[in-house]
């Protein structure tokens, strides 16, 4: 059985005259009491938001990392974040101390693959509620495939700086094992309202605070829709392909990321992905597009015969 929804609507909010945003909208669920297949046609191929809750319970990361692990185990480290380096043992202290009116530098999309092995153990396997990931078969056409496994860690008042889908019609799935993120969502019915950038940015959105908007700059923004909700510990954020998202850290926070494509979002990958092909090789993207048109068919067809919906 579904674990009892969160209230559909429970009051709007944002700034004066902006847009029409929903406190507590997104559907919640816990992973051993849903129905799995029907999470899957309701999600995953409908490309519904979800929170799933119970689906890394498995992960010895939920009782092992915190900022202090990090900065213990890993502190001589050197990360990147903006053009800056850091090392994490003074990273770690500054995210500690974060605030609102002081907030840290915030250590985001940071590969797990340049990491120890041992943290790749720490979250392992993923959970099945990430599956299938038609990036992960043997059979897609590239060396390295697009899909990554990517650590967050902020203090608080510490925000992702755009709003955003992810690139190349990726879902994304994050899942929380430390502190309290909101985040803030957008259908993809709603980018007309969203100033999407031109070009190889068309992903992120051209309003640079929308928590705070120029309204006389970005008036299009009055009309969105969008919604707010809280990720807690050991719960598992469904973003579909194509939702516009961002997200402030309410307390310190540890977030781990992966990016996934199935049958719900194929279409979209698919198109993206010959297109970014494209910009090296016309020819190469042309003999790409009937093979990744037959991938897609195959995958499904392997998922329905495991009885995949």
């Amino acid at each position: 059985m579904n674990a009892p929804a969160a209230p559909a609507d429970i009051g709007t909010s944002g700034p004066k005259e902006g847009p029409s945003i929903r406190e507590g909208g997104i559907r919640r669920l816990h992973w051993k009491y849903c129905d799995h297949d029907e999470y899957r046609r309701r999600h995953l191929n409908a490309l519904e938001p979800a929170i799933v809750m119970g689906a890394i319970d498995h992960w010895p990361a939920l009782n092992k990392w915190t900022p202090r692990f990090f900065r213990d185990h890993y502190g001589t480290r050197t990360v990147t974040i903006d053009g800056m380096a850091w090392r994490l043992d003074e990273l770690m202290e500054r995210i500690l101390a974060s605030s609102a009116e002081r907030p840290a530098p915030y250590l985001r999309n940071e590969l797990l693959a340049k990491w120890p092995a041992e943290l790749g153990a720490d979250i392992s396997p993923m959970p099945d509620c990430t599956r299938p990931n038609y990036l992960e078969s043997p059979l897609f056409p590239a060396r390295v495939p697009p899909t990554y496994i990517e650590l967050y860690i902020g203090g608080a008042g510490a925000k992702f700086p755009t709003l955003h889908y992810d690139a190349l019609h990726t879902h994304a799935f994050l899942m929380q094992i430390f502190g309290v993120k909101e985040y803030l969502a957008f259908a993809p019915d709603q980018a007309r309202f969203l100033y999407p950038r031109d070009g190889v940015e068309e992903n992120k959105s051209a309003i640079p605070d929308v928590e705070n908007p120029d309204l006389a700059r970005f008036p299009l923004f009055r009309a969105a829709h969008g919604m707010r909700f809280l990720l807690h510990p050991g719960e598992t954020l469904f973003i579909p392909s194509g939702w516009w998202h961002t997200a402030r850290i309410r307390t310190t926070s540890i977030t781990v990321s992966i990016n996934t494509a199935g049958a719900g979002n194929w279409a979209g990958f698919r198109r993206d992905y010959c297109a970014a092909v494209a910009c090296r090789s016309r020819l190469k993207s042309a003999l790409l597009a009937p093979y990744m048109t037959g991938l897609g068919m195959l995958l499904s067809l392997h998922a329905q015969m495991k009885g995949i919906p």
